[in-house]
């Protein structure tokens, strides 16, 4: 079957790791073969929301369902025509009782959980609600090496997750167990996912340390508003991030004090915007001008740029 279609742009490459496809102005009138093509991805056939063609001796499948079944993350930016790949930001048991905040513009993440299937436990995710979140295929289980495995030898549990569009917010939880005993988990990992509207800017507090962000490159902002009290010599210093990643608006953090009192403390106000895409952690501490030693606060966020 041949069919003819008008295209704004024809993608054919699948990219991993960090990377973006543009596209170029213009329509054009092509005639394509339509086959029944199958696409599967590590064995399993995945169902595009539209169908693969082949035009020119060369197939063309939908490169936002590729990626994303691939446990990539897609974003598109409407305004220069560019489809980006990356690499989602996986969380580990770190982040346990954290939260991720993320853009409701079908952004994924995944959570990356240590485990011994041979002891007979497993990780399982409780429901949630799916009008917010998508598991992204069944969960994936590495060894810790990458040859053949030993036995007996532990690994890690991954379960991606991709947003559907729809901005609030989710608790996903998780039991490490043996699914044929009633007793309680060997163990157990919680997060909070807040969903946010892409371009809205996410603002942080001290509370919110150890926490993790995804941001929409040229659309999203973070702010980052700390107590302090510079009249006692302490000031917020950026100790770690990429500047190529993740880079602030301004030279220096705007104090603002709470009262007009002399000495009275108030926040720092530190603000970032994504430069390219990519992954740093961003860490500041709370230190005495001069002085050596481990600092009075600390402040960490992992920060994915996509």
């Amino acid at each position: 079957m041949r069919k003819k279609i008008a295209v704004f742009a024809l993608l054919l490459v699948f990219i991993t790791g960090m990377a973006f496809a543009e596209a170029s102005s213009g329509n054009k009138e092509i005639e394509v073969a339509y086959r029944d093509i199958s696409v599967l991805v590590d064995g399993s056939q995945i169902s595009p929301d539209a169908e693969p063609f082949i035009y020119e001796g060369r197939t063309f499948v939908p490169i936002r369902f590729v990626a994303e079944a691939l446990r990539e993350n897609v974003t598109w930016d409407q305004e220069k025509y560019q489809v980006r790949i990356a690499q989602p930001l996986i969380l580990d048991e770190t982040f346990n009782g954290k939260t991720i905040y993320i853009s409701k513009d079908f952004q994924l993440f995944t959570i990356a959980l240590a485990g011994n299937p041979t002891t007979g436990y497993s990780w399982q995710v409780k429901d949630f609600d799916h009008a917010f979140l998508k598991a992204v295929g069944e969960p994936l289980y590495q060894s810790e090496t990458s040859t053949v495995p030993l036995v007996g030898q532990g690994g890690t549990f991954f379960f991606s997750f991709l947003t559907q569009g729809k901005e609030g917010e989710v608790k996903l939880e998780f039991a490490y167990s043996r699914p044929w005993e009633s007793v309680p988990p060997e163990k157990e990992f919680s997060i909070t996912v807040k969903i946010g509207v892409p371009g809205v800017p996410i603002s942080l507090k001290e509370e919110d340390s150890g926490s993790a962000v995804c941001l929409s490159l040229d659309k999203d902002t973070l702010n980052i508003v700390l107590p302090g009290n510079p009249s006692t010599g302490y000031s917020w210093e950026i100790v770690s991030c990429d500047g190529s990643i993740l880079s602030m608006t301004s030279e220096d953090p705007f104090f603002e004090a709470e009262s007009e009192a002399l000495g009275a403390p108030g926040t720092y106000t530190f603000k970032f915007a994504p430069i390219s895409l990519g992954k740093t952690d961003l860490r500041l501490i709370y230190v005495k001008t001069g002085e050596s030693g481990p600092p009075e606060k600390d402040f960490s966020l992992k920060v994915g740029v996509f």
